[in-house]
């Protein structure tokens, strides 16, 4: 008897997730996406250098 209740409640399962991934399948009320806009501005001015040179830590003894 125990072993007829397993094999039942395992078809069950079986069942119910075969049945939710079917009904999920034809159902597509999205609405559709709209395409993504890509905004270039114009580069009035190239970036700053890195210039290190000029670090304020230079003043600070060096750790041996």
């Amino acid at each position: 008897m125990k072993r007829l209740k397993q094999i039942s409640v395992a078809v069950l399962i079986g069942a119910a997730i075969s049945v939710g991934v079917f009904a999920q399948r034809g159902n597509d009320n999205r609405p559709p996406k709209e395409q993504p806009r890509v905004v270039d501005k114009e580069k009035d001015k190239p970036p700053p250098g890195n210039n290190n040179q000029g670090n304020s830590n230079s003043n600070k003894p060096k750790k041996p």
